[in-house]
Parts: structure tokens; C-alpha cells; sequence
């Protein structure tokens, strides 16, 4: 590999490469005899790890903040030390090349890995559960906590009897022991320790087959009902990712199990996918809201990331990016090849924000400190980018047959990039270290800047296209590229390669083209700017690839003209054109802003019933100061018959108006039933954005700790807003050392919202005590982005302020022109 593009602004300076360990053992199998004590948040464990020596006297697992009871070796008392995080036992008597085993009797109070949650308000139920990806599972129970190493496991689990539990595997015995109910699950296959996951609970549970595989699907008791919206198209994900991958499912069976205040959207765990409550919905939010992305990405986790498991945290984009592909190619076959257009393009809108707005790094990287760190949008949508670019290189074919080739040759083991690289080029017959290269080794992303012209003399159209990515970025990039030429008469297709930073096209052409769109199918990762005119952007909206229509919709958003309204209006009125780019044109209206474009969105309000679109509708109303938006905002906050997202968005809207009556309404709808309470969610966003007294004491009010957790984030988040109050702040600070890990996630983002130098300390403060890594660095993130702030803040300031005075006056110029082209009429 050659590396010369490291990145930027992420690496701290203590940063220093990380390597995976190479411990002097091979755990074969743990059996866990585990009691759980709800009500006191305690476990009492005996781990039984059989155990085969490869050299050395001493052998160290991970345990952190366990009171460690008895350690034996054979049966017998053995020294071994202890200091909090590991333990280390001494095994000097055993041979290297001998098999033997360690018990291990202990209890704990977990901080972290497993978590006991009681229900906020009437109607909840006791949940205990685990989530142990990547380093967590060492708070309860004492191993060898890292990704490279294997093994089977059968857990025992003591729980209360009127509770449910899941583990990996199967499920060999359910008894009675005394007080206790014994859960006894089985995993004879090898798994990797972060993937050792429990579920205890009140469930409503149903079971379906797929072939020879059992499905259980498991949510809180009294959602049953909600079970087929989120999970029915589970036997479908199943079937499409055999045939994809050519390989079967690998497990026995395949248990779904939602439980509540789950800290991520869903975890893999090997058989026992756990996800978060927030996928369950109702009839009504099945219109605005779907589950396939979720479930099908952490299905495909069963392949890749649990079959076939990264070796190290660096390499975590063979987890990731390869279930987020098929995430994308599953939403592809299920909705239409226009959806599996759109995920790509949230995929590069993803990537885009992280890399514009906090750092760059390669796919692959050494140099982290916490695990956590890797788990952004460069390991999730840049890689999955990063595969598709690969498949329009070795061709479909192929690219499933490296796929199918990587599970095959490294089941049930631990891999990194080169080993995919070299199944790659196997299967290929050709080097590609150009691509890992440039693609996954080094930073950043090809930017394309395309300029056409035409010359109607030697009937030839000249295309230029100039690689202007930034200095973190690979130099020039080699990659596949179409052009597809729209004229009067015919439609076409060029093909060619790129591998020069500037390259100039001759395309012979019997007539000036329409417009030309680079890249029209979203074959390849890059950023593609097309310098063109109204007219021509205008034109490509007609084009029969939506990727390009989208880039278009978009191009236009930077035209304040009464033609670009009229075009796009014409678009957000399709009912033909997929949901995705009528709700991105509403989005350009609200963009140019003018006047035209309001009278066109307020009209579209009554045309308009796709409920995703008219969600699109009331974000982009969000941009007028006018009480006519206001109102056309209320009337949907009033009708009890738009959906859920969709009044949430014209809460926020409403908000924005500063319209004198915007308080009240809000008022009355701001504890209406909802999804995930996305109507009170957007309530507080529209009081925070009125900024007024009293609209902040109302948002005071869902701070507290009896408020559901997303609205609290909500609350806490909205505190920036009034940062010159001293309430507020104090919120802020308190929020930092909620017991609540997304609490003090949520009074970070705050702060970094406020980028006030005097919540430094309290940053620090944190940073010194968190256990979740990502919220430290999130934390140090925002300390830097606060020192930059103050040493160029106030320019920064006084240059945006300009810039929006000059949008301004050129949209009031543009409003009185069309004014008076009316009365001229």
C-alpha cells in the first residue's frame, strides 16, 4: 500500500497507531452461568473458558470494575492479579500446545455493555440488555475482548420467571431453579466476543420459517401489533442476499428483538440482531417511516461482520460499508432502481457533511485512539461508495463472485483490507492496488469540474473534465466514466477513462446537445460539478436518469430566477417523478426564496398528497418570514390528518416565521401522540427558533428526567438557543453529567452550537470522567472547533452577514421585476 494522503483534523495530536493484539492463547469456548439482579443493576457470573496455550506464562483477559471472587485453572486455585481493567493468571505450570481450562467467579455493577432499563411513566416494562460492539462486553464478563479471536459459547442466563430471554444461538432448556427462570442458549458456531449478546424482558413474540431457518421477532410487550410493519420483509432480505452473495444464510436461526433506549439503531449480534424501539410504528407513520434500511442493514451483518469479522477496528469498513452496499442494493430491488439511485446519493450527501464540516482520514487507518472514532460516514456510506465504484469496475459478475469467494475462503474468521484486496485480484485476474490505493488507503474523494462546448463548424462536442479534488485528497484518480449527450433527436452514451488530472473529450456530434450529464446512472464515487446555464439545467430535468435530475434540482437552487421557479415547480408537481426528487425540488424553492417560489410551495400544499413530499413542502416554507406561510404551516399543524413528520416539519417551519401567533399554536400541539413524538420534537424546535421568554420556558419544561429521551435531546439541544440566559447554560452543564449517555451527547452538540469558550471546562471535565468514548470525541471535536471559532469569529461573522445581505437585495430586485412584469401582462 502507498500512503501520502493522511487526512485532516482527525488525528489529535497523542494519536499513535494502533495494532491488534496478539494474545499467547485461542479460546475455544466460554460457558457463562449468569444471574441478573434487576432491581439492584447487578450481575453474579461463573465463566468457564476452555482455553489452548500458544506460549508464555501469564495469561490476561479483560475485566473492568468486577469484584473478582475465585479464579481456578483445572479445578484448582491459581494466583493471578487484578488491577480493575485486567486480569492476568498465572498459567506457568501449563505447556504451551496444551488445552486446559479457567473459571472465573465474579459479580459486577455494569458502568457499561450491559444495561438495565425501567420504564419512564405507566404502560413500560423492565428490560435488561447488551450491546458490546466494540470493547463494551469486558463490563460483564471476563474475556478476551477484542475482534481478531473466536470462539463458541453457551450462555445460562438466571432471570426473574416472568421474564424473557435471547441470547446467540439456540435455545437448549428453559427451567426452574428456586426464584430464578434458567435460560440455557447454545452458539456451536464460533463468534467474536463483542458479538456475545443478551435480551431480557416482557416481549410479545412471533416466529415464522424462512427454508429451514426459525425467524423470532421480539418487541416490548403491547407492540405486537406493530411486528409486520417493521419486519414482514425480513424472509425477502434473506432470499435476495443468498442469491446476491451466492451463499447461505450461515446461522440456525435469526431472532429480531426491539428494546427500549437502545444507544444505537441496531446491533448484529450473531442470531440476535437488536434494534431500537424507535423502528416500531404504527399504520399512520408507515407512509412517512419504513424499517427495510435498518433491518436489512443489520441482516447483512450476518454475512459480513459475524461470518466474516474485521480484525481490527481499522478495518472496520468490512463490517460496515459492506452491509450498508447491500443495504442499498436491498432498497434497490425492493423499491425500484430510482430508490437505489437515491441511497447512493444520501450516501455522498453523508459522507460530504462529515468531510466539509469535521475531518478527513483513508477508509483504513492505524491511527485512532478509541474504536468508536471509526465508526463515522467514512466506514459506513464512503465505503459502501467505495464497493459500488468496484462492481462497475470488475463488472457484476465478478464483483459477487469476490464476494462469494470472501465469505467462502475466510468463514468464521477474522480478516482486514489486503485480505479482500488480494480475493479481489484472485478473481479478477488483475492488480487493483491502484484502487485500494486511492480509494481506501489515502483520503479524501475525486472532484470532477466538467465545462462542453460545441462546434457546430466540425460538428464535435468538447468535453473538459478537471480533477480539482483538495490538497487531502489523492491526486489524481483512475476511474471508469460515462457521458450521456441529450440532443433534439437522439440520446447517447460515451464511455471512457479517466487517469489525467485534466482530460479534454472529442465526441463527434451531428448537432449542438440539450445538455450533457456525467456519470448519469451514479456508476462511480465522485463529486461531479457540470458548469452550465439555466436553460441546459432546465432541460436535464427531463432527463431519464434521476441522479441527474437531482443534480439539476439542485444546480437550480442557486438560480434566484423566475424561469428556475417555474421549472421546478413543474417538477414538485410530477406525480410521475419518485418522491425523492419532488420533495429536493421543494427544497430549491425554499432555497431561491423569492416570492414566486413561496406563491408556488403554498399552492403545491393543496395539490400535493405524497405525505414525504409535503414533508419536503414544510421544511423548505421554513425559509419565508411572511404570516401567508404562516398560516398555510398552521393549517397543517391543525389537521390531524397529515402525518406525523409532516406536521413535526411545520412546527419547526412555524417557528422560524417569528409570526406573532405562532406560540399558541404551538402550545396546543406540542404534546399531540406521535411517532418517536416527532410532533413535540418539532414543537420545540419551533418555540427555540421564535427565541422568545416565554417560548423558552416552555421548552424548559421537557429538560426533565420524566420526558421521553429523544425529546429531552431535543430540549437540551434547544438551550443553544438562549445561551445568554443563565438557566440555560445551567441546563447545558447539568445535561454534561446526566446519567443518560444521548443526554450529555445531546448538551455537546449544544455547546458545539454555541461554540461559547466558557463551557471549555466543562468539557474537559467530562472528557475526564466519560466512558463513552464517542462523546469524548465529540467533546474534544467541539473544544477545537470553539478555539478555532474565537480566533477567527468575528470576520467569519461579519462575512456571512454580508453575503446574506446581497442574497437578500438580489431577491427583493428579482420580486419587484416579476411584480412588474405582472402588471406589464
Amino acid at each position: 500500500m502507498y500512503i501520502t494522503k493522511h487526512g485532516r483534523d482527525f488525528a489529535f495530536p497523542d494519536y499513535k497507531p494502533e495494532y491488534p493484539p496478539s494474545p499467547p492463547y485461542e479460546i475455544k469456548h466460554l460457558s457463562l452461568a449468569l444471574k441478573v439482579f434487576i432491581e439492584d443493576k447487578k450481575i453474579e457470573g461463573h465463566a468457564e473458558i476452555s482455553v489452548v496455550k500458544k506460549r508464555g506464562g501469564v495469561i490476561e483477559l479483560d475485566a473492568v470494575d468486577m469484584e473478582i471472587l475465585d479464579v481456578r485453572v483445572n479445578g484448582s486455585s491459581t494466583k493471578y492479579t487484578y488491577n480493575g481493567k485486567k486480569l492476568a493468571i498465572n498459567t506457568e505450570a501449563i505447556e504451551p500446545g496444551t488445552s486446559f481450562k479457567i473459571d472465573i467467579m465474579y459479580s459486577a455493577y455494569p458502568k457499561k455493555g450491559l444495561y438495565f432499563v425501567k420504564p419512564k411513566g405507566k404502560g413500560g416494562y423492565l428490560q435488561v440488555w447488551s450491546q458490546g460492539e466494540p470493547e463494551d462486553n469486558r463490563y460483564w464478563i471476563p474475556i478476551y475482548d477484542y475482534p481478531n479471536m473466536k470462539f463458541t459459547c453457551d450462555l445460562k442466563i438466571y432471570a426473574p420467571k416472568m421474564l424473557t430471554v435471547f441470547a446467540n444461538g439456540e435455545l437448549k432448556e428453559v427451567r426452574e431453579e428456586g426464584e430464578w427462570k434458567v435460560w440455557h442458549w447454545v452458539m456451536d458456531q464460533p463468534i467474536a466476543s463483542y458479538l456475545i449478546a443478551i435480551a431480557i424482558g416482557e416481549f410479545d413474540v412471533k416466529e415464522t420459517m424462512y427454508k429451514d431457518i426459525k425467524l423470532t421477532y421480539a418487541v416490548p410487550k403491547g407492540r405486537g401489533e406493530d411486528i409486520d410493519r417493521s419486519f414482514s420483509n425480513t424472509p425477502d432480505m434473506l432470499k435476495f442476499f443468498e442469491e446476491f452473495l451466492m451463499y447461505k444464510y450461515p446461522w440456525k436461526n435469526y431472532k429480531q428483538v426491539c428494546v427500549s433506549e437502545f444507544i444505537v439503531g441496531g446491533m448484529e449480534n450473531t442470531t440476535l440482531t437488536m434494534l431500537t424501539e424507535l423502528t416500531l410504528h404504527d399504520e399512520k407513520a408507515h407512509a412517512e417511516f419504513e424499517s427495510e434500511p435498518l433491518v436489512s442493514h443489520e441482516l447483512a451483518h450476518q454475512w459480513f461482520g459475524d461470518l466474516i469479522t474485521t480484525k481490527d477496528w481499522g478495518n472496520i469498513w468490512l463490517n460496515e460499508s459492506f452491509a450498508t452496499y447491500l443495504e442499498a442494493l436491498y432498497m434497490g430491488h425492493l423499491k425500484g432502481e430510482d430508490r437505489f439511485i437515491c441511497e447512493l446519493i444520501s450516501f455522498l450527501d453523508s459522507y460530504l457533511r462529515e468531510y466539509s464540516t469535521r475531518y478527513s482520514r483513508p477508509i483504513m487507518t492505524r491511527v485512532y485512539k478509541y474504536p468508536e472514532e471509526v465508526f463515522d460516514a467514512h466506514s459506513y456510506p464512503k465505503g459502501a461508495l467505495v464497493l459500488h465504484t468496484l462492481r462497475t469496475i470488475v463488472g457484476d459478475d465478478k464483483f459477487r463472485e469476490i464476494l462469494r469467494k470472501f465469505l467462502e475462503k475466510h468463514a468464521f474468521s477474522s480478516v482486514d483490507t489486503e485480505d479482500f484486496r488480494k480475493v479481489s485480484e484472485e478473481v479478477t485476474g488483475e492488480d487493483l492496488e491502484w484502487f485500494f490505493d486511492q480509494y481506501i488507503y489515502n483520503a479524501g474523494h475525486p472532484e470532477l469540474t466538467v465545462r462542453y462546448s460545441y462546434d457546430a463548424e466540425r460538428k464535435v462536442l468538447r468535453v473538459s473534465i478537471t480533477q480539482t479534488q483538495k490538497e487531502d485528497c489523492w491526486d489524481v484518480y483512475k476511474m471508469p466514466i460515462e457521458i450521456l449527450i441529450k440532443t433534439e433527436k437522439e440520446t447517447k452514451l460515451e464511455k471512457f477513462w479517466l487517469s489525467e488530472k485534466e482530460q479534454t473529450l472529442y465526441i463527434p456530434l451531428d448537432e449542438p446537445p440539450e445538455y450533457i450529464c456525467v456519470d448519469p446512472k451514479f456508476k462511480v464515487f465522485a463529486v461531479i460539478t457540470e458548469e452550465e446555464e439555466l436553460e441546459q439545467l432546465i432541460k436535464k430535468l427531463k432527463c431519464t436518469s434521476i441522479y441527474c435530475r437531482i443534480r439539476a434540482i439542485r444546480n437550480l437552487s442557486k438560480k434566484i430566477s423566475d424561469r428556475a421557479v417555474e421549472a421546478l415547480k413543474e417538477k414538485l408537481l410530477d406525480e410521475s417523478e419518485y418522491w425523492m426528487a419532488r420533495s429536493e425540488a421543494a427544497k430549491a424553492l425554499g432555497s431561491i426564496g423569492t416570492e414566486k417560489a413561496k406563491r408556488v410551495l403554498i399552492e403545491a400544499l393543496e395539490k400535493v398528497a405524497n405525505p414525504r413530499v409535503r414533508r419536503g413542502i414544510a421544511e423548505a416554507l421554513g425559509n419565508f418570514r411572511d404570516h401567508e406561510v404562516a398560516e398555510a404551516l398552521a393549517k397543517i399543524l391543525k389537521n390531524k390528518e397529515e402525518g406525523y413528520y409532516v406536521r413535526a416539519a411545520a412546527a419547526e417551519s412555524l417557528g422560524k416565521t417569528k409570526w406573532e401567533e405562532a406560540i399558541k399554536i404551538l402550545k396546543k400541539v406540542k404534546d399531540e401522540p406521535s411517532h418517536n413524538n416527532v410532533i413535540t420534537i418539532g414543537a420545540i424546535r419551533g418555540l427555540a427558533a421564535l427565541g422568545s421568554d416565554e417560548a423558552f420556558e416552555i421548552i424548559l419544561e421537557y429538560t426533565k428526567e420524566d420526558k421521553p429521551t429523544l425529546v429531552r435531546m431535543e430540549a437540551v439541544r434547544s438551550m443553544s438557543k438562549f445561551n445568554e440566559k443563565a438557566s440555560a447554560r445551567e441546563i447545558i452543564i447539568n445535561a454534561c453529567k446526566d446519567e443518560n449517555m444521548r443526554i450529555r451527547s445531546a448538551a455537546i452538540t449544544a455547546i458545539r452550537e454555541t461554540l461559547d469558550p466558557r463551557y471549555i471546562p466543562i468539557l474537559d471535565s467530562l472528557i475526564g470522567r466519560e466512558l463513552h468514548s464517542g462523546l469524548i470525541r465529540a467533546a474534544r471535536e467541539t473544544i477545537r472547533s470553539i478555539q478555532r471559532f474565537t480566533e477567527k469569529g468575528v470576520e467569519y461573522r461579519a462575512l456571512r452577514e454580508e453575503i446574506e445581505k446581497i442574497r437578500e437585495e438580489h431577491r427583493r430586485l428579482l420580486d419587484q421585476v416579476s411584480r412588474l412584469e405582472m402588471k406589464l401582462r
